[in-house]
């Protein structure tokens, strides 16, 4: 197939979840004897070149989430099929993925969208700390929320599949009336990564093996990992002297959270390392021994599944989410139930662990085998190819109702159904953006750059149909 691949990340600025697995996914498409086209928001100024080939639309900067650009729909020539597209994933989760369902109605392109932003805990992420706190604004956004979900639903429901990343999120999307098929699929491992020999030990020499507590994610509101610092100096640090916390990321919570280590004083126990190329990771996965995590906004939560898969047990709070998707909780990890008494339970979660090596060490085995059997890439891509010839079917069986370039009623129709609320709402969101930007005063550090992985090993494609 000549897939496209529609991403808010055409090129990786940031180590998020959806940028390395777009990039991730493409590779081993093409690995697999597809041909794949990325389309995307054009980088910022500062931001590394996209793939050759690559179809780019302008865009403008949201400054409320890291390497992001927000695009809109020009130039017109971005509508054409030249490249003949035999199927559209749209991986955008901006308005951005009204170009897919514009794309069928204009070339009978079956289209389908992976949707991984759950958006009653958006308001997180874009809204400036002040702001936030105001119960009003947070009971505003309940309210806005669901309408807006219902929206996204509407353009689902116009395309010929959706891909999510957790069961719970299959649920949500069926109470807002989600009528084409609808896939379960993980993300997958990147081999070419986390399969690389362990290499050189990247924690602190005073930190003890056996006593490493680590969390790899950006240091953003969203993430909760001032609750895990608070659990470490309140239950995990008075019982082991020896336990160490080693947080690996950066953001807008960076400062925040090392003055909170400072206050509580335990800085000598806890390690900022900042922001990590992909490549490390395999190593302070490798070299750790509990991951922990306190999240409550994970639409599947990449970071999970790579501690797993490198064999480290994940310790969290059950978010009944993406998190509580991927750990079975009693066999490759603990989920322990949020809500009140919260702190005590994630603090015993983690002391148990440390404190039972053997039960540890169990854990961490298990959570290797299961990874494997789950999210390899082959088991995943397969998936993909799957819902690929489903949302081919799909289109052959419900297909678009002919377009009429001459009809000024078919131009409205457009307009109304994917450019208004695209260029719209789009705006909207880059001027909100802008006032958290200036708000928070951080300032992502430019020329921060995640390394390209190893080249892919070949592949011999599968025979197709």
């Amino acid at each position: 197939m000549h897939i496209a691949i529609l991403t808010d990340y055409p090129v990786v600025t940031f180590a998020c979840g959806p940028s390395l697995s777009t990039q991730a996914l493409k590779r081993y498409m093409e690995g697999r004897g597809h041909t794949v086209t990325i389309v995307g928001p054009h980088p910022g100024a500062d931001e590394p070149s996209a793939a050759p080939g690559s179809l780019l639309l302008s865009s403008l900067t949201f400054r409320a989430h890291p390497g992001v650009q927000m695009p809109f729909a020009w130039p017109p020539s971005a509508f054409n099929n030249t490249q003949k597209f035999d199927v559209i994933h749209s991986h955008a989760n901006s308005l951005l993925m009204h170009w897919a369902p514009m794309m069928r109605e204009l070339h009978g392109i079956p289209c389908l969208s992976t949707n991984t932003i759950y958006l009653p805990g958006f308001a997180q992420h874009l809204l400036p700390n002040k702001i936030y706190q105001i119960e009003a604004i947070r009971n505003a956004w309940a309210r806005l929320a669901p309408r807006v979900e219902a929206s996204f639903a509407k353009v689902y429901n116009s395309g010929d599949g959706l891909i999510v990343q957790c069961q719970a999120l299959a649920n949500y999307w069926k109470e807002f009336g989600l009528d084409v098929p609808l896939h379960t699929i993980p993300r997958p491992i990147d081999v070419a990564i986390f399969d690389q020999p362990l290499g050189a030990d990247p924690f602190r020499a005073d930190f003890a093996k056996g006593q490493r507590i680590i969390v790899v994610c950006r240091h953003a509101r969203e993430k909760d990992i001032d609750k895990v610092i608070q659990v470490f100096a309140s239950h995990v640090l008075p019982r082991l002297p020896d336990a160490s916390l080693t947080l690996v990321g950066d953001g807008q919570e960076h400062r925040l959270l090392v003055k909170q280590a400072e206050r509580l004083g335990i800085a000598h126990r806890v390690d900022f390392p900042g922001e990590k190329a992909q490549r490390d990771l395999r190593n302070y996965y490798g070299h750790a021994d509990v991951f922990a995590y306190a999240s409550l906004t994970e639409t599947y939560g990449q970071v999970i599944s790579e501690a797993l898969w490198c064999g480290v047990p994940v310790v969290a709070i059950d978010d009944k989410m993406g998190v509580a998707f991927q750990v079975q909780d009693g066999h490759d990890g603990v989920l322990v139930a949020s809500g009140p008494g919260e702190h005590d339970r994630l603090g015993d979660a983690l002391y148990r662990m440390l404190a039972h090596s053997d039960e540890r060490r169990a854990y961490g085995e298990r959570a290797a085998v299961r990874a494997r059997t789950r999210v390899a890439p082959d088991v995943v891509y397969a998936q993909y190819e799957a819902a690929y010839a489903s949302a081919q079917a799909h289109i052959a069986a419900h297909p678009p109702k002919r377009f009429n370039p001459r009809s000024p009623m078919a131009w409205a129709r457009m307009v109304n159904r994917h450019l208004w609320p695209w260029w719209g709402l789009q705006g909207l969101l880059v001027a909100v953006s802008s006032i958290r930007g200036r708000s928070d005063g951080y300032q992502w550090p430019v020329g921060l750059r995640i390394d390209a992985p190893p080249e892919l090993p070949a592949v011999q494609p599968p025979a197709h149909s």
